[in-house]
């Protein structure tokens, strides 16, 4: 079929002129859409790039903040350990006092599945 395409003969198959240029035309159109389509998938791998920049860029803030946390907290004399413990007697505190899991972790800035670990682990 190939051959056909671009204008070899094939002894089954002999291709016309008109057939080549048919061909060529159908090349050419097959070659325009593929050129459309990565274009368009490029613009969304460009897009999702950013999108993944301006996500690390925030985990980096969000890295710098706990390390200054944890520098101020070693400054006033508080080991590590005791500031996670604060900090899971704070999500135990307001699970006391009716708050929702996502609620708990919107106010400590952590994941709904890590503060549903502290309540459990809690619990036991």
């Amino acid at each position: 079929m190939l051959k056909g395409l671009f204008g070899k003969k094939d002894p089954v198959d002999p291709a016309t002129p008109a057939d080549n240029e048919a061909a060529k035309w159908r090349l050419t159109m097959e070659l325009a859409e593929i050129e459309e389509i990565s274009e368009k998938m490029l613009k969304k791998i460009n897009e999702r790039i950013a999108a993944l920049s301006d996500l690390e860029a925030r985990l980096d803030k969000k890295a710098a903040a706990v390390e200054a946390i944890v520098a101020k907290a070693t400054s006033i004399g508080l080991a590590q350990g005791e500031v996670v413990e604060a900090r899971h007697r704070g999500v135990i505190a307001l699970a006391r006092k009716g708050l929702k899991a996502d609620e708990i972790a919107e106010v400590f800035d952590m994941t709904k599945g890590e503060v549903e670990l502290i309540l459990n682990l809690q619990r036991r």
